[in-house]
């Protein structure tokens, strides 16, 4: 695991500092940016017909080149108050405004300028750090305004920035908590943006990493950046970095201003911070209600529920309000934004990159990992070959002997099975986590959906195919089934077809559950699908009733064991062999086999349609939902919703 020591850290901030080097030379500068929130109010749905509210009305402004930091017990709505602001959680918003340098709050533009990292440094596995910061650099700064040698030098001179040069070669899945968490905050001054949110940033860092952490991100703020991030019981160390403190308790807001004016401010209720207790510590005690609600609520009332900054005991509220509120907004009114909105025009929104340009960059860095992380295409390439082997073995030499047709049927079945659960799982045990990853990107405007998704599912293929194939050889020699140029192509494509759709069905299952819930609803899910697909062979097709008939419809691996039949039984097969010991095969004939086993009526164009519809459908839908909960303002699909409800209540109660 690479590590790097305190004192070269210091050094680096040191001679970063005497350079000048969070200037970031290429990228472009922005005018100050200014955040002012008025009787903000998020509520949430605690029930039917019942609401709670999470945010009560709260103000505050927050200045352009300060550090502030948001505190609040366990539940008190800091993180709320942060993804509001930061336009991650728009949806429940029902009164209030949010004002950007004294104008209302353009959801597209401020997405552009401002950057939100997570409470949990997920990143691109099987990639280096070097890697993970040229992709971004391709993505954000695009291929028409700076050279690839431009772009690399501007990775190097923010990986200087933030101390990790001695990783730039390091896997990401090898790098120190504090590590990580610079390594998200570089990704996201690639190309230099105005406004940080970080949702508690030191989580899981020890004291050391937590002091860097913070150091660092006072830094950015001094370069004359807006950073905001909620942060949870700070030492006393990190508590004096802050410029601007803001502090809720039960929704409301109870103080805001400078950490040192809260011992006279706890001094004017009626409360005193013993001399050896960490500020911070004493009014998070007082926050949680340790001392009684009434001070509480006198807090909110003294400072008017944030509206007053850096409260004074001399001073009445009137007079603090005109002083510091107001003065900030109309600091915020002055100044010269010309250049600003020019950058930010919401008539001039693109990306930076094409969408074809996107897609080859996500397609690249999907690739590369991929093929990087060899020890699981080795374990692929393994599995496959040894169930090859095994699913080989039991059919062996079955596919053209008269007295084995009902088991060769089993085979049938058997490529069905494998090409449902192989491509299923993994994905399912994937995806959820790539979704949170997926969040990040998308809302910090890295790209637009459509072009990671096609490059997330195209840069799969020539792996899957090509371990398909290598199967499905492997288990048609093996087994003996017709050497027929045809039939082995119309084989090999129901195979392909049923895997694709197969991992469709997952992507739209894992889509909206976490990895437990799609681990567990998947496998519930194909089982009827499953059933379906084989229920009445043997029995006759008529035997089987109009409803049950509409429901195999419904289910893609009766489609897909339908074509597999048709691929070895049909187009008119000659009679299968029937070895000399024996005295009389009555399944000797194809044709009479498929009208025994109720697959006399099969279609291929249908078969192969309806696969083809059921590949689509369950990408439609999976992109559909997706786009939905990337959104900042999601669309509350009653069903959707209702089953979401129900599938975690479930799981909770197991």
């Amino acid at each position: 695991m690479s590590t790097g020591s305190s004192s070269s850290f210091d050094e680096i901030l040191v001679e970063s500092e005497l350079r000048g080097q969070d200037k970031l030379k290429y990228l472009p500068h922005w005018p100050a940016v200014n955040i002012t929130f008025e009787d903000v109010v998020y509520t949430v749905d605690s029930g039917v017909d019942n609401s709670k509210s999470i945010l009560r009305g709260v103000n505050g402004s927050f200045k352009s080149g300060q550090l502030v930091g948001i505190l609040g017990p366990s539940g008190a709505g800091k993180t709320t108050l942060l993804n509001t602001l930061a336009g991650f959680k728009c949806e429940n918003v029902t009164t209030g405004s949010i004002l950007i340098n004294n104008k209302p709050r353009n959801m597209k533009v401020f997405r552009r300028m401002s950057r939100y990292i997570m409470q949990q440094d997920i990143h691109q596995v099987a990639l280096t750090v070097r890697d993970v910061m040229m992709y971004a650099a391709d993505l954000k700064l695009g291929f028409k305004d700076l050279t690839k040698e431009q772009k690399a030098e501007i990775v190097e001179e923010i990986i200087h920035l933030l101390g990790l040069e001695k990783t730039m070669d390091t896997d990401c899945s090898l790098l120190s908590g504090g590590e990580l968490k610079r390594l998200s905050i570089a990704q996201e001054l690639v190309n230099n943006p105005p406004v940080l949110f970080l949702d508690e940033p030191t989580t899981g860092l020890d004291d050391m990493s937590s002091s860097q952490c913070v150091e660092l991100l006072k830094r950015l703020a001094s370069g004359g950046r807006t950073v905001i991030c909620s942060i949870h019981t700070p030492s006393a160390k990190i508590f004096e970095m802050f410029d601007q403190v803001y502090v809720v308790a039960n929704g409301q807001c109870v103080f805001n201003g400078k950490g040192s004016n809260i011992v006279p401010y706890m001094e004017a209720i009626g409360l005193r911070c013993p001399k050896t207790y960490n500020p911070a510590d004493f009014i998070l005690d007082v926050a949680s209600g340790e001392y009684g609600h009434e001070f509480l609520d006198r807090m909110v009332e003294m400072i008017d529920n944030g509206r007053i900054v850096d409260w004074k005991p001399q001073s009445k509220i009137s007079d603090s309000y005109e002083n510091s509120y107001n003065a900030d907004r109309k600091q915020s009114s002055e100044l010269d934004y010309s250049q600003f909105e020019e950058e930010i025009n919401p008539n001039n929104l693109e990306y930076k990159c094409s969408s074809w340009q996107q897609f080859s960059v996500l397609f690249r860095r999907a690739s590369k990992q991929i093929y990087n992380n060899k020890s699981y295409l080795a374990l692929r390439l393994n599995m496959h070959i040894f169930l090859g082997i095994v699913v080989g073995g039991i059919f062996y030499q079955m596919g053209n002997d008269a007295t084995k047709t009902i088991f060769n049927f089993g085979f049938c079945f058997t490529i069905i099975i494998a090409f449902m659960y192989i491509p299923l799982l993994p994905v399912l045990l994937e995806f959820p986590t790539q979704v949170q990853l997926l969040k990040r990107e998308y809302f910090n405007h890295w790209y637009q959906f459509n072009p990671y998704y096609f490059a997330m599912v195209v840069a799969k293929l020539p792996v899957q195919f090509f371990i398909a194939i290598l199967y499905l050889t492997m288990v048609y020699l093996l087994t003996n089934q017709p050497i027929e140029l045809q039939r082995i192509f119309i084989f090999y494509f129901i195979s392909l077809l049923t895997s694709l759709t197969s991992e469709s069905f997952g992507l739209l299952v894992s889509s909206r559950l976490s990895i437990i819930n799609a681990m567990f609803i998947g496998p519930v899910l194909v089982c009827p699908m499953m059933l379906l697909s084989v229920y009445g062979i043997g029995s006759g097709k008529d035997t089987i009733p109009p409803l049950i008939q509409i429901f195999m419809k419904m289910s893609y691996l009766r489609h897909s064991l339908e074509g597999i039949v048709q691929s070895i039984y049909g187009f008119g097969r000659q009679d299968m062999v029937c070895p000399n010991e024996e005295v009389f095969c009555p399944y000797k004939k194809p044709a009479f086999l498929l009208r025994i086993m109720g697959f006399e009526d099969l279609d291929l164009r249908i078969s192969i349609l309806y696969l083809f519809g059921f590949y689509v459908m369950f990408n439609a839908a999976a992109v559909f939902l997706i786009k939905d909960r990337l959104s900042y303002r999601r669309n509350q699909i009653w069903p959707i919703q209702y089953i979401s409800k129900a599938v975690k209540h479930y799981m909770n109660y197991l």
